[in-house]
C-alpha cells in the first residue's frame, strides 16, 4: 500500500514538474501567435475586451520585460523582438486605458501615449517612442519598420495576427510594405487626375524612405501594382498627403 502511495505522489509530482517545464520553455513567438490569433482579426482590428484577461498576453508582456534583446543571436532576432515588443506594448498600454476611443486621448500632452507612457523592459523603463526612434529606426535604418509596428489607429498599418521572426523577417517586412502601399484606405493613385495620395507615415518619416535625392514616388513604384508603379514611373503625379485617422483599431 505504502508502495502504491508513494508511486503516486511520485507521478504527480512529476506530471506537475512536467507542467511547469512545459509552460515555462514555451516559445514566445508562438505565444504571441496565440494571442494575436485570437484576438486580431485579419484586417488587423483588436477585441480588446477580450484581450483584457487573457492570461497568455501577461506572460508575454513578462517575457519582453525579463529578456536582453543585446544577449539575442542576431539583428534580425533583435529587429523582430522590438517589432514585437512595440505592438505588445501599444496593446498593453491601450488597455491600461481601456476603454478609449484613440491614443490621442492619452495624457495632457501632445502624444503623450507615446512620449509619456513607461513600459518594463530589461534595459529598464522605456517609452514607445524610444523603441521606434532608438531601438528600430537608428538602429536598424530599415525603412520597412514603419509598415511593421502599429499605433492602435485606424490609419496605421495593420497588426497582423502572427509574431515577427527573425527566420521569416524580411518576408514579413516585404509582404507588410506590398499590403500597406497598396491598400487603398491608406494609399491611392487617381490616374485620370494625376495625383498620388499617401499615408501621413511618408511625410513624418520621409528621411527613411528617400535616400540619395530620390523621390518618394520612387520608393512607392517599388512596392506599387505594375499598372500603377509604371504609371508613376512615366508621369508627374502631384503628391497629397491624406489625413490621418487616429481612431482605435477596435473589433465593433
Amino acid at each position: 500500500m505504502k508502495l502504491i502511495i508513494t508511486m503516486l505522489v511520485l507521478t504527480m509530482i512529476y506530471g506537475t514538474a512536467i507542467t511547469v517545464s512545459a509552460s515555462g520553455n514555451d516559445d514566445p513567438n508562438s505565444l504571441l501567435d496565440s494571442v494575436l490569433g485570437r484576438y486580431v482579426s485579419k484586417d488587423g482590428l483588436v477585441h480588446y475586451k477580450g484581450l483584457k484577461e487573457d492570461k497568455d498576453f501577461m506572460r508575454y508582456i513578462e517575457y519582453l520585460s525579463t529578456t536582453d534583446p543585446d544577449k539575442l543571436p542576431t539583428d534580425k532576432h533583435r529587429m523582430a523582438f522590438w517589432i514585437n515588443a512595440y505592438n505588445a506594448f501599444v496593446l498593453k498600454g491601450v488597455l491600461e486605458e481601456y476603454p478609449i476611443k484613440s491614443v490621442l486621448g492619452v495624457g495632457w500632452l501632445p502624444h503623450s501615449f507615446f512620449k509619456r507612457k513607461e513600459f518594463v523592459s530589461k534595459q529598464g523603463k522605456i517609452t514607445l517612442q524610444k523603441i521606434e526612434n532608438e531601438k528600430l529606426r537608428e538602429a536598424f535604418r530599415e525603412p520597412r519598420i514603419h509598415f511593421a509596428i502599429n499605433c492602435a489607429s485606424m490609419s496605421c498599418p495593420k497588426l497582423i495576427t502572427e509574431a515577427y521572426r527573425a527566420d521569416k523577417l524580411e518576408q514579413q517586412l516585404e509582404t507588410q510594405a506590398i499590403s500597406f502601399i497598396n491598400n487603398k484606405s491608406r494609399n491611392y493613385l487617381d490616374k485620370e487626375n494625376e495625383v498620388l495620395s499617401l499615408s501621413s507615415i511618408f511625410k513624418w518619416y520621409e528621411g527613411d524612405f528617400v535616400k540619395n535625392n530620390e523621390k518618394i514616388e520612387a520608393y512607392i513604384a517599388r512596392y506599387l501594382n505594375p499598372d500603377d508603379a509604371e504609371f508613376i514611373r512615366n508621369n508627374k503625379a502631384t503628391i497629397r498627403c491624406l489625413d490621418y485617422n487616429w481612431g482605435l483599431n477596435e473589433q465593433k
